[in-house]
């Protein structure tokens, strides 16, 4: 559901008009991300700027909205030689890691995923995502649709109230344990997992949940990562706790069927949320949350396995 684009400075940034047009395309709302391509994109975008002659008004406007697009730049670990131009090391990387398009200044990209950015509408097969999908509800298919947005986000919030890591209480943990395996291909990040589920009176305490939990994710937590365990219970006359949702600091993914992995015959719809929703979601999982109440001790479980209660 989401793509990564790589975006040369010069063609973004050498023109307001088609800077203020191609940044507003982007999001994980939208289906697409920019590559921090170089580590230093921002900057190089300001800087062609400069050199194009743009105005001090507009470059204004350019540094403040890239200043508040950094749900939209995002580093995908993109190695980068900055001995050579930056259409050859978009190539390069290309060729090893495909990008859906590389997005530069006419007759640069000598390859089919070429993109001017007079052509970034949402008709051309290169830039039309869809920000909907049907996915099977196996433990891998599921994975599979959230393994970019939670590889490139710091802090991942999993809310589903029927979420359980124990077996006999539905398929939850082979899809965590299948996201677990895919963000371990992605090392050197630190990351924060919080898994937020509806108190009942058949819960595990906190002490079990923190004993058993730390024994089924022992030795599948990437380094830097540790897992979270909240149970909420609703206010009287307040929010139902009944949707399930996958939130990031980029953005978020409603999921209407849960994360259960029940089965390839049932399908969940997958919808990418606009970005201050999905914040706006967050906090009602947060310290001080009005939307609900939080019941006993938090769980965190570290990449060694030990826990803590809090």
């Amino acid at each position: 559901m989401l793509s990564e684009y790589a975006v040369e400075p010069a063609a973004i940034g050498a023109d307001w008009r088609t800077f203020k047009d191609l940044i507003d395309r982007f999001g994980a709302d939208k289906g697409r991300l920019i590559s921090r391509f170089p580590t230093k994109w921002e900057k190089k975008v300001i800087e062609a700027a400069k050199e194009a002659g743009v105005s001090d008004i507009r470059m204004t406007d350019i540094v403040e909205r890239l200043r508040n697009s950094k749900h939209k730049v995002v580093d995908f670990s993109r190695a980068y030689n900055h001995e050579a131009d930056w259409i050859n090391n978009a190539l390069r990387e290309h060729g090893t890691r495909p990008f859906k398009a590389i997005i530069c200044d006419a007759g640069k990209a000598a390859c089919a995923e070429g993109l001017e950015p007079d052509d970034c509408s949402d008709a051309h097969a290169l830039f039309g995502v869809a920000t909907s999908c049907n996915v099977t509800r196996t433990a891998d298919q599921i994975a599979d649709a959230l393994h970019t947005i939670t590889a490139v986000s710091k802090e991942i919030d999993i809310v589903d109230p029927y979420f359980d890591l124990r077996p006999t209480k539905g398929n939850y943990l082979p899809t965590l344990v299948s996201l677990l395996t895919r963000l371990a291909q992605d090392p050197g990040q630190q990351k924060a997992i919080r898994i937020h589920f509806r108190d009942h009176d058949t819960r595990p305490s906190a002490e079990v949940l923190a004993r058993d939990g730390s024994a089924q994710v022992r030795g599948l937590l990437p380094p830097g990562y540790h897992i979270e365990l909240y149970a909420w219970s609703e206010k009287q006359g307040g929010e139902d706790f009944h949707d399930r949702y996958v939130l990031t600091d980029l953005g978020g993914v409603m999921i209407g069927a849960g994360l259960s992995a029940d089965g390839p015959g049932e399908s969940a719809a997958f919808t990418l949320l606009n970005f201050e929703h999905a914040q706006g979601l967050r906090s009602r999982f947060a310290v001080g949350s009005t939307a609900y109440s939080r019941i006993g001790s938090a769980v965190r479980i570290g990449e060694d396995g030990r826990t803590e209660l809090f």
